[in-house]
């Protein structure tokens, strides 16, 4: 079918319930799918009432002719009346190392997408079908499961906006036809040719035999596409419902039960795992490294205190425990800055206090200490010898015992923040309170929120 502005109104698109929204920030590296879909949404606004339209792009400089690239996008967008952000973006050298550089080159585009999305603002991207055919095959060879066999999704959240992929269902030839019709002028990048990048072998050694011998195979992988996506959906419903059976704060818990880990299916438990480092914004663990997790940490000896370790990231367990926790090896662990501020009545008035570790906020707090206009606040880290009261208990102990006494793991206890309000000790993050420094009746109740 020949590509016109008015496929962009069709359901396939997904662009028309985002007709109302706060604008579209159209992402244009200066190639041909991305060039098409600016001229064919300048068009589509032309003939019908649109939302305001930017241009963004990223100049990655990894090429002699990047500036001139970015010139050409600005000068489009100038000659369409259109504004245009620029940015130039290093790509650092360690997540290049890890991720290679098409994804840490993607990483940093998304990170500079996501700073320009205001708010109900829709990011517009020109992958097409040609592309959601090469990135399932991509994730297939590299083996992927269920979530990763979804390739791109058509639209999801972004930032304070979303992003929408409104030319997914379009095959690149449409466009190159378009291009010529409009006698459109774009930019070429010779990297795009080095069957040294995967996608590029997949491109033009691969999947035109495929064609050949399987016209029809776009469309069927994107149907595989859309299968996969609906499973994952389903994948994670299972998932949360799990852990809602397991009576978990899915959005907070650092923790799950051990037991009741152990008593699912393995492919159940697998998933829920999946579902719940996913929540917490963790890299998602490979099927071996969820078979390590089983055999390492949730089924060795009881005395053994486990530990996995993946990336950034630990799975721990203790007491019955599985715990996700920054790993210290890597520097990430909850190490803070002693910090210090006398209390004024804008920081009441304000109601919340970022600190070096966390925040205070006033609210209603079962563990929540109360401050004053002229208090010396101190957050300070554990030295040992520190004693604590907490309410209820008739006689004050060493924090050292009260710690063990409430199971917190060994890792954590040395990272825990402790507040201190005119030289003593006032809360154990939001464990304890020290009796004396509670809130009386009618006043704010401060109490401690850890880091995101």
């Amino acid at each position: 079918m020949a590509f016109t502005h008015h496929v962009l109104t069709t359901p396939a698109s997904g662009l028309k319930p985002h007709l109302r929204s706060a604008g579209w920030l159209v992402a244009v590296s200066g190639g041909l799918d991305s060039m098409v879909l600016l001229h064919a949404l300048v068009q589509l606004s032309q003939s019908q009432p649109c939302p305001p339209i930017r241009v963004v792009h990223i100049n990655h400089g990894l090429h002699a002719d990047a500036q001139a690239w970015q010139r050409q996008v600005e000068q489009q967008a100038q000659a369409y009346g259109l504004a245009c952000a620029t940015q130039n973006v290093v790509i650092d050298p360690v997540l290049q190392q890890k991720l290679g550089l098409e994804a840490a080159a993607r990483d940093a585009r998304y990170q500079f997408f996501e700073q320009q999305l205001q708010a109900r603002e829709v990011l517009l991207l020109a992958q097409h079908a040609d592309d959601q055919s090469e990135t399932l095959l991509l994730r297939l060879m590299r083996g992927a499961g269920v979530a990763g066999l979804r390739a791109m999704p058509q639209q999801r959240s972004l930032g304070l906006g979303s992003m929408l992929r409104p030319l997914i269902n379009v095959r690149q030839q449409a466009l190159v036809d378009y291009a010529d019709q409009h006698q459109l002028a774009w930019c070429d990048d010779p990297s795009n040719d080095d069957i040294g990048f995967d996608r590029n072998f997949l491109r033009h050694q691969v999947l035109p035999s495929l064609r050949q011998r399987w016209p029809a195979m776009d469309r069927r992988l994107a149907t595989t596409a859309a299968v996969m996506h609906d499973t994952a959906q389903l994948l994670d419903e299972v998932a949360a419902a799990d852990l809602y059976l397991l009576n978990i704060n899915s959005a907070h818990s650092e923790c799950l039960p051990t037991a009741a880990l152990l008593a699912l299916s393995k492919p159940r438990r697998h998933n829920l795992l999946r579902h719940w480092l996913a929540l917490h914004k963790v890299p998602v663990l490979s099927y071996a490294a969820m078979q390590q997790v089983d055999d390492e940490v949730l089924i060795s000896a009881d005395d053994a205190q486990p530990c996995f370790v993946f990336g950034a990231w630990s799975l721990r367990r203790n007491h019955g425990q599985l715990w996700l926790a920054p790993y210290e090896g890597h520097g990430k662990a909850w190490v803070f800055e002693p910090w210090s501020a006398t209390i004024t009545a804008a920081d009441l008035d304000h109601g919340v206090m970022v600190l070096s570790a966390g925040k205070l906020h006033a609210g209603d707090y079962t563990v929540a200490m109360a401050l004053s206009v002229g208090d010396h606040l101190e957050l300070r880290g554990r030295l040992g010898g520190e004693r604590c009261k907490p309410l209820g208990r008739r006689h004050s102990q060493s924090l050292k015992k009260l710690l063990q006494e409430a199971q917190v793991p060994a890792w954590q206890r040395q990272h825990l923040p402790l507040l201190y309000v005119n030289g003593e000790l006032a809360m154990v993050a939001d464990l304890w309170v020290n009796a004396g420094f509670e809130p009386g009746f009618g006043e704010p109740a401060w109490g401690w929120q850890k880091p995101s």
